[in-house]
């Protein structure tokens, strides 16, 4: 009897010690990155990684997914727009990938609201290109995610967008991507 309780023991201070283990490695996994003077702070998922090559000369950051087709940017201008056009910034976003992505068979934009997020308004268009006989909103391979708002004069602009990978997974991590953004003035 007392064996088997000590192994049972044993077997319990092993899980609690892999579980101690894992936790610490997920968290080692994912990087903070403090963009705009310290203002902006990013947690970047353990599937992406910064990527080198900037996307666009208003690109301040830009990501790559470790495995699979996913990429994010975050770019900073003010693509003619003023503090008060939020909302237009949103309309010109899902009519800009409507029509660019119109040779997709469907598109659903999933959300299309503005948000507010630490008392700071964003807008919040997202879209997902399903398979057919999805078996849920989020079934389809290109997903992508806009973040946008005004900071001082300018718009900062977050895009995450998984391009061929039916992996939830890649969606998933974009999502916590876009829940841990920290905008601080």
């Amino acid at each position: 009897m007392r064996s088997s309780s000590g192994s049972w023991t044993r077997a319990f201070v092993s899980c609690l010690i892999a579980s101690a283990c894992c936790a610490r490695a997920v968290a080692q996994a994912k990087e903070t990155v403090n963009l705009l003077d310290g203002e902006l702070k990013l947690t970047i998922p353990s599937e992406f990684l910064p990527d080198k090559e900037p996307a666009s000369r208003q690109s301040i950051a830009d990501f790559k997914a470790k495995t699979g087709d996913a990429w994010g940017s975050i770019a900073r201008g003010t693509r003619g727009l003023q503090l008060a056009g939020l909302s237009d910034y949103m309309n010109r976003k899902v009519a800009e990938y409507t029509k660019g992505l119109s040779w997709l068979p469907r598109l659903v934009w999933l959300t299309k609201e503005l948000i507010t997020i630490n008392g700071r308004q964003w807008a919040d268009p997202r879209f997902i290109a399903p398979r057919e006989k999805a078996r849920n909103p989020r079934d389809g391979l290109t997903y992508t995610r806009i973040l946008g708002t005004f900071v001082g004069s300018q718009l900062l602009e977050i895009v995450f967008t998984s391009n061929t990978d039916p992996d939830s997974k890649t969606k998933n991590a974009i999502d916590q991507f876009f829940e841990l953004v920290k905008l601080e003035e």
